[in-house]
């Protein structure tokens, strides 16, 4: 992803900064649509273990990713300081739960060093460390955040989830008809 950016010209990079656990990421802000308080997802049956489940957000249904489950982190109790941050990717569009949204921050391209270790499959979506001031941010590319085979689940669970909202709007309507005709 860097090569991206240095190959456009560009010698700052805007990001996101969040926190899970003690430590800290980022992600470019151009991938964040929004970052919203934390809501209870409904829970979906046979959901991968890192989906909580989806949102209905203004009329949207949005997968709900825990981000210390995804990452493999020891899961704790969410906080006031929690958030969900809205995510754009390539084909779909996330929620990610983290433990607290920071700070907007400017990088400079010569602040990021690739990773330190040779990435597995599984971690590909971790792009870079950041040097910014004397902390050491995780940067994350949330267009590779997912494997296809996560991508591929999720958009079956966002299919379901439409079902399930299309067929319970049909019965409350059929509800308030039944209503209507009874009080007549």
């Amino acid at each position: 992803m860097i090569n991206e950016f240095l190959e456009s010209g560009q010698k700052e990079i805007h990001l996101i900064v969040f926190k899970l656990g003690t430590e800290e990421y980022a992600v470019p802000i151009t991938s964040v649509q929004e970052i919203i308080m934390l809501l209870a997802p409904t829970r979906i049956p046979k959901a991968p273990s890192f989906v909580e489940g989806v949102i209905n957000l203004r009329g949207h249904i949005i997968p709900i990713i825990d981000g210390r489950k995804k990452f493999q982190l020891e899961v704790t109790k969410s906080t006031n300081e929690s958030r969900i941050m809205i995510i754009e990717l390539e084909n779909e569009t996330i929620g990610l739960i983290v433990d607290a949204v920071s700070e907007v921050i400017h990088l400079g391209t010569d602040d990021i060093e690739p990773p330190p270790i040779d990435m597995t499959d599984d971690s590909d979506f971790l792009w870079g460390v950041g040097k910014f001031s004397d902390r050491l941010l995780i940067l994350v590319d949330p267009q590779k955040f997912l494997n296809f085979s996560e991508t591929k689940d999720l958009k079956s669970l966002s299919k379901v989830s439409e079902i399930l909202k299309q067929s319970k709007q049909m019965n409350d309507q059929e509800a308030i008809t039944s209503e209507k005709i009874v009080k007549k």
